[in-house]
């Protein structure tokens, strides 16, 4: 009960209950009142001096010497007005949502995937307006229901197919691929939520495009996901899977699937034997990719196809395998597989690797030019292109001019860059000058991007032609060009051939072209200084390392932050120290910022001669400079390693503290294992066994993931301090227990001290244990 207080009038009870079943018996008196919308109230407030409904209620509650009755009307009035606006706005977001819906079931239909796209968006903006309500749309007269939903994954995921073979001929670019993508997944997170559980099919499209992005981790989520729900597992959701890891190169992965597949009671087929041969193949690993191959070939009805043969070709030719692959294709002809261009393609590598197959290799173009007019083919120009290109090499190699030539003209394939670079030395080497010429400056130059097809060019050239082809190119250049002609880019072009050079680790030829190109008043890039200098300082060459530096910065030219830190850690390597701290300091006067490995050079460098004023100069460097990360891993492993070496073992452990104190409570994400193996080595050197101890048990205690080198810094240490029971202790059962098998690293070090210490029965306690237990690493380490 509430009390309504009047100037003129005593308190009087008031029951809203009550006053309101009164007032519904005057329905004329609220019928008068305009129905204004509560859309229409807040326009009213803002852009009009009309009162609203609320306004008047309030002020005639202020001003009346009626009773409790007029009260009642206002308020019932007011009511009503607020209620009709709710719904009639409710009612015009329901009809927006209906028609969305009706349109997006039509696009489905109609299997239109940009309808159903913007269908979809106008449906969430829609949701997101909904608020609270979003998930009552399947109360609407036209909603969507689960077939809905399955069927717009099913025509994107189709889309995706289809699309994805555009990708790769270029006929469309990849732009709306992600768009699409997020779609499905969109989608099929709105079943979920609306309490629809998806078919198998839909969850076996999901592991499927997670699989084909590259998203391993996505697709174990959704097969978790699939396995929680108790949806059945087919043949093609474990194939989706392997292929997932197939991608992320995760042999491991791949074979534990494989296991689950079995569990299921699913037998591998052609892709799953497919999807592992070439997993192993991209690994190295040709054996185990045979032994796959064999167990197809023995499996009753199992399918031996083109991608099979054609993962173990890659691999054969990748390593060399000639022999096999000759072999491999008499199986392919046996099965009666007509080979297609990509098959052919490896036919012709085997040809190509050796000399004097130019008949073989020119019979081959004859049958796959016949093969490329079939209709079916079409889409192969990409791989015909590609056959072409090795075709050509090889004939130039082989210095059959006039058949490259032949070639070359029934394509007229003057817009390929790759085959431009065997037009034109083939052009060149025939004495057709101007034509070669003609193509380099107008085709090649304006067109070839990368230095790897100049160097194709020049190799095709050959080493002694490429010059003399540059300079009577710029000579006709020059002779032929008029006045308002682009200047050539002469200093890029021998650049280009310098690179070439020094690619092919050709030092000599390289400084005589760098000669010439000073001649002309031109100089070297800053890639060919930095490769230049770094190969000559290899060679012991430093005079003439440091001349090119110098001459580079007598014409004003600076390196970036790449070139000057090759530079420093070349120096470092070699404990050349003031020529790396020269050439720092080049860096630092003119603006270049130092990275972690340049500085991580000069400390290396620094600490190896045992400079230990250089070292704390660079760590106050290191400390000002406001660029670098607040903890550099790469940093404070080269600091901790230098002040091993200088014997200065507190400044190691300062750091080393000062990188648990910020992940005290984490996982000591901010160390890793050569930061563990240093700080061990440090307390085993300086006699800082308590520390030494106290480190090792706390990395155990935070189940840190400790290697064989740090086992190994474990057991030197302890046996420095001559606690030899304790390190054989580490190498026979703690190592074993924590899953590590000793490499010969720690048996050898551990057996050197106990022989410097005269420990024979420990010695010998060892040596029998390491024949009983690894008796191949005993051999390695040859014991007798």
């Amino acid at each position: 009960m509430l009390k309504l207080i009047s100037k003129n009038t005593k308190a009087i009870p008031f029951n809203i209950t009550l006053i309101t079943k009164w007032l519904t018996a005057f329905p004329t008196r609220v019928t008068i009142t305009p129905i204004i919308t509560s859309r229409n109230i807040t326009t009213l407030k803002k852009h009009s001096t009309i009162p609203s409904p609320t306004q008047t209620l309030l002020r005639n509650i202020r001003n009346s010497n009626s009773d409790s009755s007029n009260v009642s009307y206002y308020s019932t009035t007011n009511s009503t007005i607020l209620s009709r606006g709710g719904r009639e706005n409710d009612r015009n977001i329901s009809n927006s949502l209906e028609v969305i819906i009706i349109e997006f079931r039509k696009a489905i239909k109609e299997g239109d995937v940009d309808k159903l796209i913007s269908n979809y968006h106008a449906l969430k903006e829609r949701e997101r307006e909904q608020g609270e309500h979003r998930y009552q749309q399947h109360l609407q007269p036209n909603y969507l229901t689960k077939s809905h939903y399955q069927a717009a994954i099913n025509i994107l995921f189709r889309f995706t197919n289809t699309f994805s073979r555009e990708v790769t001929l270029s006929l469309k670019p990849p732009s709306k691929s992600s768009t699409i993508v997020s779609m499905m997944h969109s989608l099929f997170n709105d079943m979920k939520e609306l309490g629809y559980k998806p078919d198998t099919s839909i969850y076996n499209i999901l592991i499927n495009i997670s699989a084909r992005n590259g998203n391993t981790k996505e697709s174990i989520r959704i097969y978790d996901m699939m396995l929680k729900d108790k949806v059945k597992c087919t043949q093609y959701t474990f194939n989706s899977l392997i292929s997932s890891y197939q991608r992320s190169l995760d042999i491991k992965g791949a074979l534990k699937i494989l296991e689950e597949m079995k569990l299921y009671g699913i037998q591998p087929n052609t892709i799953t034997f497919n999807s592992l041969i070439d997993l192993y193949v991209k690994l190295g690993d040709i054996t185990q990719a045979e032994h796959l191959y064999q167990e197809m070939k023995f499996t009753d009805g199992m399918l031996i196809d083109r991608f099979t043969f054609d993962c173990l070709l890659n691999g054969y030719l990748t390593y060399g395998f000639i022999d096999k692959a000759k072999d491999l294709f008499k199986d392919i002809t046996n099965s009666g597989i007509e080979l297609d261009i990509c098959l052919y393609t490896k036919l012709l590598k085997i040809y190509c690797y050796e000399d004097g197959n130019s008949q073989k290799v020119l019979s081959l173009y004859d049958t796959t030019e016949l093969l490329q007019q079939q209709p079916k083919q079409k889409e192969s120009n990409i791989e015909f292109n590609h056959f072409i290109n090795i075709l050509l090499n090889y004939l130039v190699k082989e210095k059959e001019y006039s058949h490259t030539l032949r070639i070359c003209e029934e394509l007229m394939n003057y817009d390929d860059t790759v085959t431009l670079a065997i037009i034109i030395p083939t052009y060149y080497h025939t004495g057709n000058i101007v034509p070669a010429f003609k193509l380099f400056k107008e085709k090649f130059i304006t067109s070839a991007k990368y230095q790897k097809l100049f160097s194709s060019l020049f190799s095709n050239l050959g080493k002694d032609h490429s010059k003399h082809f540059l300079n009577n190119f710029i000579s006709y250049s020059k002779e032929s060009s008029s006045p308002s002609s682009e200047p050539l880019p002469i200093s890029e072009l021998y650049n280009s051939l310098i690179a070439h050079f020094l690619n092919q680790d050709d030092i000599t030829y390289a400084l005589e072209l760098y000669s010439h190109l000073l001649q002309q008043g031109f100089f070297l890039n800053i890639i060919n200084i930095t490769i230049l200098c770094k190969k000559l300082i290899l060679q012991k060459k430093i005079n003439e390392a440091l001349q090119i530096y110098y001459q580079s910065r007598d014409h004003d030219i600076i390196l970036d932050q790449r070139g000057y830190t090759i530079l420093i850690d070349s120096f470092s390597k070699i404990n050349y120290m003031s020529e790396a701290q020269r050439i720092f300091v080049d860096m630092k006067r003119n603006g270049i910022e130092p990275n972690s490995y340049t500085y991580s050079s000069l400390i290396k460098g620094l600490g190896e001669i045992y400079d230990i004023r250089g070292v704390e100069t660079i760590h106050k460097l290191i400390r000002m400079d406001l660029n670098l990360d607040q903890v550099d891993i790469i940093i404070y492993n080269s600091l901790m390693d230098a002040y091993n070496r200088c014997g200065y073992g507190y400044n190691v452990l300062q750091l080393w503290d000062s990188l648990l104190i910020p992940s005290k409570d984490s996982d000591l994400s901010l160390i890793n294992n050569t930061t563990v193996s240093i700080v061990l080595d440090s307390c085993g050197f300086n006699r800082q066994l308590i520390r030494l101890n106290q480190i090792w048990y706390y990395l155990k205690e935070k189940k840190f993931n400790l290697n064989q080198n740090n086992y190994t810094s474990y057991i030197e240490a302890l046996a420095r301090n001559q606690k030899f029971n304790e390190a054989k202790h580490v190498l026979m059962f703690e190592m074993i227990n924590d899953g590590i098998v000793p490499n010969f690293k720690p048996i050898r070090t551990l057996l050197n001290f106990l022989h410097d210490h005269s420990r024979g029965r420990d010695q010998f306690e060892i040596i029998n244990w390491v024949k009983i237990n690894f008796p191949d690493l005993a051999k390695e380490l040859k014991l007798s």
